[in-house]
């Protein structure tokens, strides 16, 4: 255990300095942090590597930090499932299902967060035969609020599983989760530019894709699309050549990182530069159809760049033509000057009490604002007219992401919310592990 020590998330927009913070190993020991907590009628949060845009793993009270709690405890390759303990990072996991011939069934842009902050929030990637990161769990260890070591599944305290699938870490400190993964497979990736109209006619023909998502690119009325098809692996690719690496370097560090920083930092004293940056950058980086075959992590993930604020809902799929169109127009009518890219993803329902994909197939539209260099950017109208669009269509926020609603609201686009009241009274009847966050999407406790 240690004191006094500062945590921010990626994007440092929320810090806390908790009076206390412990680093557990194993089971055993975050029931003994837990009780102990009890004793003293402290609130506690478990924190992972702090990836999430919002305050949900910040508290100033006390944090179990996951850091330690990162083994891989099994691997069944004939059942094509895994045990770990819920610290692991994707980046992690990844690399030691590679080595067993397995993999991941899908993934996000990125592999830096822990499974269990992913799983608590319902994490996903994109593609209409996969769930949210939630469906993957067989199994899990759960410590609760009086440190009593439950084992939850479809079969175990079933309904408390059904709760703890997408928890937001409100139920207690989750040690260890058993995933169904799949054989290793490679992605056969097809990029390409096109307008918006054409993308939005042809959408169940593009949706017929294993993984399909594109980038809307404001101020440019271009979209970038990225389409993959799921195959066996293939032969390792060799080493880029000296000269290839130096061009990948040029187009993709200089011009698509540092040069569109230093411009966007330039635009935050003349943000009328924003159109034409975005401009700029599209003919730079999206205007040549690509093709690329390589395993799935590496197709998956991708950099997102610099620190920046994001927020993304999902909306019922039959509804996406309407949400991005009306985004569109709400950028030229309002004369927002908006950063690109907004990205839209595709995601296969579920039955999970809390998931934003609960009752059907979603379509996920995020947007962004750069922090270029750190510095803060104009954003908060622009985001509130987005989220009262997402609102208007039926949509839920991404748990882990920035967003303005309360629990009063969430109540009503979840019909499983008062069985996650329930369960929540019983495994954390005094609001052990709430915070802020919890409070105001959750509800505090009441005197």
């Amino acid at each position: 255990m240690s004191r006094s020590q500062a945590f921010e998330n990626w994007s440092r927009q929320y810090r806390c300095m908790p009076n206390r913070v412990h680093y557990p190993t194993q089971t055993e020991a975050v029931v003994q942090v837990v009780q102990s907590a009890a004793q003293r009628g402290a609130r506690i949060r478990v924190f992972g590597v702090g990836h999430s845009p919002s305050d949900i793993a910040m508290s100033d009270d006390e944090l179990i930090v996951t850091t330690q709690l990162n083994r891989v405890l099994s691997v069944h390759r004939s059942t094509q499932t895994v045990t770990v303990q819920a610290g692991i990072t994707l980046k992690e996991l990844n690399q030691v299902l590679a080595r067993e011939g397995l993999a991941l069934p899908n993934l996000g842009s990125i592999s830096a967060q822990t499974i269990g902050g992913a799983i608590a929030t319902a994490t996903h990637g994109t593609g209409l035969k996969y769930g949210v990161f939630s469906t993957w769990i067989q199994g899990m260890t759960l410590v609760t609020a009086v440190g009593e070591v439950l084992h939850l599944s479809e079969h175990e305290n079933a309904h408390y599983f059904k709760a703890a699938q997408c928890s937001l870490g409100a139920l207690g400190v989750v040690t260890e989760l058993e995933l169904k993964v799949c054989d290793a497979f490679d992605l056969e990736v097809f990029e390409q530019p096109n307008d918006l109209e054409t993308v939005l006619a042809n959408l169940p023909c593009r949706l017929e894709a294993d993984h399909y998502r594109f980038w809307y690119l404001p101020h440019t009325d271009r979209v970038w699309e990225w389409s993959a098809m799921r195959k066996p692996p293939g032969r390792v690719q060799p080493p880029l050549a000296p000269v290839k690496r130096m061009q990948q370097w040029y187009q993709e560090r200089l011009i698509g990182y540092h040069t569109l920083e230093f411009l966007l930092y330039l635009a935050t004293f003349q943000p009328n530069w924003v159109p034409a940056i975005n401009q700029w950058y599209t003919r730079q980086q999206f205007e040549v159809p690509r093709q690329s075959s390589s395993n799935s992590v590496a197709q998956f993930n991708f950099d997102c760049l610099f620190k920046q604020h994001v927020n993304e809902w999902c909306i019922p799929i039959q509804r996406t033509a309407e949400g991005i169109l009306q985004i569109r127009d709400l950028i030229r009518d309002r004369g927002y000057q908006v950063h690109l890219p907004i990205e839209v993803r595709f995601v296969k329902g579920d039955h999970i009490w809390l998931s934003p994909c609960q009752g059907g197939d979603r379509c996920y539209i995020g947007v962004i604002a750069y922090l270029p260099y750190g510095k803060p950017v104009d954003y908060a109208a622009y985001f509130a007219d987005y989220e009262q669009i997402m609102d208007n269509l039926a949509g839920r926020p991404h748990w882990a992401k920035r967003f303005d609603r309360d629990q009063t609201w969430l109540k009503e686009r979840y019909p499983d919310w008062d069985d996650f009241q329930t369960v929540r009274a019983k495994l954390d009847p005094h609001h052990c592990f709430s915070n802020r966050y919890t409070d105001r999407v959750l509800g505090a406790l009441q005197p």
